[in-house]
């Protein structure tokens, strides 16, 4: 259960996100992906995943 996550960073090197990985997150609302919007948009989405798709993503993060 990850009600209370509300950031994560993927590293541009994942490829794929799993069924239901993130299904309990509802209280996300940010993704910082350390790649570009196309490489994003290349990960495949298992199902149940609608709070990471509906995130608001920021493309070519960089930790502080």
């Amino acid at each position: 259960n990850c009600s209370s996550l509300t950031s994560i960073t993927i590293p541009e090197g994942v490829t794929s996100i799993g069924n239901n990985a993130f299904q309990y997150c509802d209280s996300l609302t940010t993704v910082y992906y350390t790649g570009t919007e196309e490489q994003f948009n290349a990960i495949t989405i298992g199902s149940n995943n609608t709070p990471l798709t509906n995130a608001t993503k920021i493309y070519n993060y960089e930790a502080p």
